[in-house]
């Protein structure tokens, strides 16, 4: 990616980030902020307590085209399927892996051209169709239903990545999870409960606002309070959203998000929308791929 594409990264605490903007040649044009807090050892996050109970079987596997890196999966949860694609690079595994959960109303391949980009980065990719989310009933946003379809959704997440364990291509110490929209609302919950599987969380224009109007009847254990849950995810995160049609045209939207990541980084996309159409499409990837690049190496120099 050009360097360009990606601004000047600084230093800066959560709470008062410094921002630097890049204008050159580029359409687009991209803000980032930084926040790092290194801390030695990691605190051990004392969370909320959040049970639940399923069965997870082995993913039914197609095989891919003449030509495609990609194959069909079915995963299992209580044996109800859960359909998805696995695109992996080409080469010799075990390779990163991504997992993406998608937003609202988006059916399976909404993602799959970033998928193949992300690939071409040399990372496995997993798509799934949460078994609620395609087509969510009318009344999916009330406060006394939006828990529990968040909820389930959740448990989709954690089956799919109980199943990574049947994939030899996956490199189980390097899992990510990219979630757009609601579905990084997902991400966030399940990325904290499970952060010692997890590398790191890409938020997408993360649906956040949900969190504080949700009731849990079937699973009250779940917190409805999301700034508190994440302030105990100590992997490390980027917001990534844009200035049209997107949460970030309220330049304070993320604020509390920022503020409550002990690891946080922030990107905007100037003129991205929250479907990120077009161009931007593109730059969530090349950006993405940048962070994870750094947070690997930020690793390696802690440990060296």
């Amino acid at each position: 990616m050009a360097a360009c594409l990606l601004a000047s990264l600084l230093l800066a605490s959560c709470g008062r980030p410094v921002v630097t903007e890049t204008t050159a040649e580029e359409t687009t044009a991209v803000t980032t902020t930084t926040a790092v807090i290194k801390r030695s050892p990691t605190p051990v996050p004392d969370l909320p307590p959040f049970e639940y109970e399923y069965t997870v079987a082995a993913p039914s596997v197609t095989n891919a085209e003449p030509g495609s890196r990609t194959r069909n999966v079915v995963f299992y949860r209580d044996g109800n399927p859960i359909d998805g694609k696995i695109t992996v690079p080409e080469g010799k595994g075990p390779f990163k892996t991504i997992i993406i959960s998608n937003g609202l109303y988006a059916s399976l391949g909404r993602y799959s051209g970033k998928a193949l980009r992300y690939s071409e980065n040399n990372y496995a990719v997993i798509e799934f169709q949460f078994q609620n989310g395609a087509n969510p009933p009318p009344d999916y946003s009330d406060p006394e239903y939006l828990g529990d379809f968040i909820y389930e959704q959740v448990l989709d997440l954690y089956a799919v990545i109980d199943s990574m364990t049947y994939f030899p291509e996956v490199d189980l110490g390097n899992i990510y999870l990219y979630g757009h929209s609601m579905g990084g609302l997902v991400c966030s919950y399940a990325g904290t409960y499970r952060q010692h599987e997890i590398k790191g969380l890409l938020l997408v224009d993360p649906s956040f606002y949900a969190a504080e109007r949700m009731n849990f009847e079937h699973e009250e254990t779940i917190t409805t309070d999301i700034y508190p849950l994440i302030s105990q995810c100590y992997i490390p995160a980027v917001i990534i959203t844009g200035t049209a049609g997107s949460f970030g045209e309220d330049p304070h939207f993320f604020d509390e998000a920022r503020a409550a990541l002990p690891d946080c980084e922030y990107v905007v996309i100037e003129g991205a929308n929250h479907r990120m159409d077009g161009d931007a499409s593109n730059q969530v990837v090349d950006l993405s791929v940048e962070m994870m690049k750094r947070w690997d190496e930020r690793v390696k120099g802690l440990e060296g």
